[in-house]
């Protein structure tokens, strides 16, 4: 772990800091995670990488839904769909019970005098079909305007209960039945997590959070579009919306509601600035990149932001049944990770020194509902020996993030070492998938951001490359095991590695199967090397490292124009746009181009060396030559 210490002399302590009500700075920055950390070492190819800087600005990092049918997501209009009313057109339905005309007259009274009330005409005794051609009826006489429904009441009595259509709580009365239930719509974001937004949405328009569904979770950091649906509302209330940095539009009324994994991967618009190579070695590297690919390793963003307690060190806890050792990892103090102390940072330093949730408790806001602050309630009111308890009041998708940043990290460190050893070509015992490809739906996440995580009920069948079929398969069809309980392994010598990986952290596969299905692991396979597809690239050449070179979603359609090439402009900057598999990671991909550490502490590194030479070189444009004095 590596920090910078501050020279701060206006730095405020504690007290002063809490009574002025700001937050007082910290002595230290925290570095973070680097690749190594997580496994990550190998390339595809070994030629010189492209020195460049990622994700400088928000904007050098756009990614575009991709859905089932292969359109890329693009929000390209706010224009409202005319109203689908449902037009009432009346027809003759007969009443073969006899019943409703003697009700004709309360009912239009009912409708004038806009009253609570309601009528009831009892119906026992009669068929199905007898009550439903007396709500075809009223339905003709009076339309949308009353609502009618079948109910029991006392034994074995049923009456039809009319009453006018504004009263019913149930939207199933009022929606027009020639429209669609699920409105669609692209929502483009930008430095926002998906549940974020989600929320807002929620509030905004007064429904729960889970009626919003959406494809897969995408990057906090950057520009985004992708689809989301929500049953039973009109998109005239969507407009009303009102978020920063937060767009919506592209409405459309559709039979189905999205799905976790209803798409087939993302496609990125990225800024590598100040690229060092000539344009040959740009062109050579790109054409590499497409015919080699990239390793598939989990990026950094699989592993969480802390480097005291990494998501896959908890994982490895809960995975090994040490829940108090998985809460100690959770609750341990992180002073080096944020500029400014917060009331989770005194809640974990009191909780440190005590270990007495009550106490650490007091630290909190009440408004705090992270996971510490769950967990530290939870050991407060059931006692500090209730581990077991803590985790499960945590949402199961974060139980889960945990779970498989650990079974991310094994398979970074298993693949690395088989690339290492033996290259990128298939050998015999390695596994492929049989018939069916694998529909991972495990989506990329950013740091702490929740996101749902499951894994697809049907389980591929892989088979393992024998000598008769090895000329049959190339690298990129080969797969690898997440460790679990249901998977099989390579039957050669990297099955033997998951083996001795596991028993280092005292484990098996049969003990990765726990009785309680929340700390269970299946596990699943993923593609060892995958390629970038459609890739697109063009170099251009400005003046200031932080100019915007890429245009949103939202700033194409307000009719911004785009950044043009300076001719002899002082930086070169490389812009490339690719399409992904849904469980890819983008910068896996910069990694292959660049050669370079993708953590950002080390991006924000070289800014900072472009930065400093920058200014060297102005300070030997602008600076006066000496007068001779001879």
């Amino acid at each position: 772990m590596s920090v910078v210490v501050e020279n701060n002399e206006n730095m405020t302590d504690f007290g002063s800091a809490t009574k002025n009500n700001f937050r007082p700075s910290k002595k230290v920055i925290y570095e973070g995670l680097h690749e190594i950390d997580v496994g990550i070492t190998e390339y595809s190819t070994s030629v010189p990488g492209i020195s460049a800087i990622l994700k400088h600005r928000l904007s050098d990092f756009q990614v575009n839904e991709i859905d089932l049918d292969g359109n890329v997501i693009r929000l390209n209009s706010t224009t409202v769909p005319e109203k689908e009313a449902e037009v009432f057109e009346p027809k003759d339905f007969i009443d073969s019970t006899g019943l409703c005309s003697s009700y004709i007259n309360d009912i239009d009274d009912l409708i004038v005098s806009k009253s609570t009330r309601q009528i009831e005409i009892c119906v026992d005794g009669l068929t199905k079909e007898e009550r439903t051609s007396m709500h075809k009826f009223f339905s003709s006489k009076f339309g949308t305007k009353i609502s009618t429904s079948t109910i029991n009441k006392a034994p074995n009595k049923q009456f039809i209960v009319i009453k006018l259509a504004n009263l019913v709580k149930n939207e199933r009365q009022s929606w027009p039945k020639s429209r669609p239930e699920y409105l669609h719509f692209a929502l483009h974001k930008c430095n926002m997590d998906t549940t974020q937004v989600v929320s807002i949405l929620s509030k905004q328009l007064k429904v729960k959070v889970n009626m919003i569904k959406h494809a897969g979770t995408k990057d906090k950091r950057g520009n985004t579009t992708q689809m989301m649906s929500i049953r039973r509302i009109e998109a005239n209330k969507l407009v009303k919306v009102s978020a920063r940095n937060v767009w919506i539009g592209n409405y459309v009324y559709k039979d189905a509601t999205l799905k976790l994994g209803d798409l087939k991967g993302n496609r990125f618009n990225m800024v590598l600035r100040n690229i060092s190579a000539n344009n040959n070695d740009v062109t050579k590297n790109i054409e590499l990149l497409k015919t080699n690919g990239f390793i598939n390793y989990y990026g950094l963003q699989r592993f969480g932001s802390s480097m005291v307690s990494p998501t896959y060190v908890i994982g490895k806890s809960l995975a090994c049944g040490n829940f108090e050792q998985a809460i100690e990892h959770v609750l341990k103090p992180r002073p080096m990770e944020s500029s400014f102390e917060t009331d989770l940072d005194r809640a974990r330093a009191v909780w440190w020194e005590t270990r007495d949730p009550k106490s650490a408790i007091q630290q909190l806001s009440k408004k705090n509902f992270t996971i510490e602050a769950k967990i530290l309630r939870s050991l407060a009111f059931n006692g500090p020996k209730s581990y077991v308890n803590a985790f499960q009041l945590i949402p199961r998708n974060l139980v889960m993030l945990y779970l498989h940043s650990y079974q991310s990290l094994l398979w970074n460190k298993i693949v690395s070492r088989r690339i290492k050893e033996f290259g990128l070509k298939p050998i015999i015992g390695d596994l492929v998938l049989v018939e069916r490809e694998i529909h991972e739906q495990i989506v990329e996440v950013m740091e702490d951001e929740e996101v749902e995580v499951e894994q697809d009920d049907k389980f591929p069948d892989v088979t393992a490359i024998t000598e008769e079929t090895l000329e049959n398969y190339s690298i990129y069809d080969v797969v690898y095991p997440l460790p679990g309980f249901n998977v099989c392994y390579p039957n050669n010598k990297i099955g033997q590695w998951y083996t001795e990986i596991l028993a280092e952290d005292g484990l098996t596969s049969e003990k990765l199967m726990k009785k309680d299905k929340l700390f269970s692991l299946k596990g699943t396979y993923r593609k060892c090397v995958s390629k970038a597809s459609d890739i697109v690239w063009s170099i251009v050449n400005h003046n200031d490292l932080n100019d915007d070179l890429l245009l949103s979603d939202h700033e194409k359609l307000e009719g911004k124009k785009p950044f043009k090439s300076v001719l002899e402009g002082k930086y070169r900057s490389l812009l490339i746009e690719f399409s992904l598999q849904s469980s890819n990671y983008a910068t896996m991909v910069v990694r292959e181009l660049t050669k370079q550490d993708t953590s950002s502490h080390s991006q924000a590194s070289f800014a900072q060396v472009s930065e400093k030479h920058k200014i060297v070189d102005e300070n030997i444009n602008t600076k006066k030559p000496k007068l001779d004095e001879s």
